[in-house]
């Protein structure tokens, strides 16, 4: 809670559990700052995370997921969320997110990770056992009532001209990520594998992980 101080203003997208907790500890502390909120399209789950800090006194902003480099010449910090933190420290998020960690790079903000141990993972990006993405229904993106006569549902393909591609993930890589804040403190993307081999056994690593015998 020591990352955020006085009158700051905290960029973050979507909704976020750590994130929140994160924020409403700042608050706790008596510090005043500010949080832009993109709003994490197509799910909206940034509306849900406005609502939460402003019945815990926090000032919160929604803004747009495409205004992000618009807005981020204003911010001080971006936090966010996971779905999982990989061995090389880079990090699986959620769509859109990609995006936010170029625009910090870009302008020089501080872009941090709040995460779990329990989001740790052994696995590298380009391990086969890791599935970068999943894809969601399309009717997050589409009414299919308005566009049923143009939407591919698998049946006539070759008739088809619109089709919806509505990916769940992003990755950031490591260099795009300033530091992690975990609930055993807080580290830089390079340390994350040190944390992989104190929290896993060399029988849950791949065999090019494990240590030589």
């Amino acid at each position: 809670m020591e990352l955020i101080h006085q009158n700051e203003v905290i960029l973050t997208l979507g909704h976020s559990k750590f994130v929140k907790e994160f924020l409403c500890a700042a608050k706790e502390k008596k510090r005043s700052f500010q949080v832009f909120i993109a709003d994490g399209a197509p799910k909206f789950e940034g509306h849900i995370l406005a609502k939460e800090l402003d019945k815990k006194g926090l000032k919160a902003i929604v803004i747009t997921d495409s205004a992000v480099f618009a807005m981020i010449s204003r911010v001080n910090m971006v936090i966010v969320g996971v779905h999982a933190v990989m061995a090389n420290g880079g990090v699986i998020v959620p769509v859109g997110l990609h995006v936010l960690a170029l625009a910090a790079k870009k302008h020089a903000v501080p872009f941090v990770v709040v995460a779990s141990t329990h989001e740790l993972c052994s696995l590298y990006p380009h391990n086969l056992e890791v599935l970068l993405n999943e894809m969601r229904c399309p009717s997050e993106l589409l009414n299919f009532e308005e566009f049923s006569d143009c939407i591919d549902y698998g049946i006539a393909s070759s008739s088809s001209l619109l089709h919806v591609v509505n990916p769940a993930f992003d990755y950031v890589p490591p260099e795009l990520i300033s530091l992690f804040v975990t609930d055993i403190g807080g580290y830089s993307p390079s340390y994350i594998y040190r944390l992989i081999a104190d929290y896993y056994s060399s029988e849950d690593l791949p065999p090019q992980q494990k240590p030589a015998s």
